[in-house]
């Protein structure tokens, strides 16, 4: 690894990492739903421009219901948990939990699956 990617990645680990503690913070302030609904609503602010930018409109409007789905499963629902969560437990304990993910991942893949 070239000192470069080194920075980057302590760099989005300190972004990703920081994010549970802003959620620790926000959550009761804000209420769980309210503080999921403006993470979405930031992320969708950036990033459809950027979509736009890049010529993939069409392809979000044709694929809508699948993009729909793997949304839901993969960002609405952990934001959900997570922000819930952030109510009572620890910033650090969430960011575990989080980067347990790919653990989980795996266990599930070879029970369930089989690989």
């Amino acid at each position: 690894m070239r000192g470069r990617d080194v920075v980057d990645l302590l760099m989005l680990a300190a972004l990703w990492g920081g994010s549970f503690l802003f959620m620790r913070v926000a959550a009761p302030e804000f209420g769980w739903a309210p503080l999921v609904a403006v993470r979405v609503a930031v992320a969708a602010a950036l990033l459809i421009p950027l979509l736009a930018w890049r010529g993939g409109l069409p392809v979000l409007r044709e694929r809508a219901g699948s993009i729909f789905l793997v949304g839901l499963i993969n960002s609405a629902l952990p934001f959900c948990g997570f922000a819930f969560a952030a109510l009572s437990v620890s910033a650090g304990f969430s960011a575990i939990l989080n980067a347990s993910t790919p653990i989980w991942g795996a266990l599930i893949a070879w029970a369930w699956l089989g690989e």
